[in-house]
């Protein structure tokens, strides 16, 4: 993974209308803001669709962007596509979701790890939205607390508060599944 300078320069570069730059920039996102979407639409295409929304949309509002010593690049992405995840939702049409999720391991880097602990992955789609958006982003996503919180437009503490209540609510239902 690249250094947080360097994905400045190239964010810098794609501002004064690099496409080249904005291309690595793809390159390096691309695949996380994917997996985070698809975890919660479950639908291939549909996440495709949401995944170039949220590079285009990323493209026409870089010359806004303005760098924070307390955030991340990947923090303004991520947010741009929990916005966009609920766009969707509030237009959505009726989609053919995968219920088997097994499917979800040609994403991860270990396929394995999905076929191990499907039990999880089927307790964690059951939590409501922001339960699933919170434990995604700070444990799959490995972001921290103040980059979930900007992405989420939430404070730190409301994370923190929202993490434990997730957290919690999942294990009442492992309880139930094991």
């Amino acid at each position: 993974m690249m250094q947080e300078s360097d994905v400045q320069n190239l964010v810098s570069s794609a501002q004064k209308g690099n496409s080249e730059a904005f291309g690595q920039i793809y390159d390096l996102y691309a695949k996380q803001i994917h997996n985070f979407l698809f975890s919660k639409i479950q639908h291939k295409q549909a996440c495709e669709d949401l995944v170039h929304t949220v590079f285009l949309k990323a493209w026409t509002n870089l010359k806004s962007y303005q760098p924070r010593s307390n955030a991340k690049f990947s923090t303004w992405l991520f947010q741009i596509a929990n916005y966009t995840l609920i766009d969707h939702w509030r237009t959505r049409k009726s989609t053919t979701e995968l219920v088997e999720i097994e499917n979800l391991a040609a994403f991860a880097s270990d396929p394995n790890f999905y076929e191990e602990y499907s039990y999880l992955w089927k307790a964690i789609s059951e939590l409501s939205i922001n339960y699933q958006t919170v434990l995604d982003l700070r444990f799959r996503q490995d972001l921290s607390v103040e980059e979930t919180a900007a992405i989420m437009n939430k404070s730190s503490v409301s994370i923190r508060v929202l993490q434990h209540r997730a957290l919690r609510a999942l294990k009442s239902k492992l309880k139930s599944i094991l």
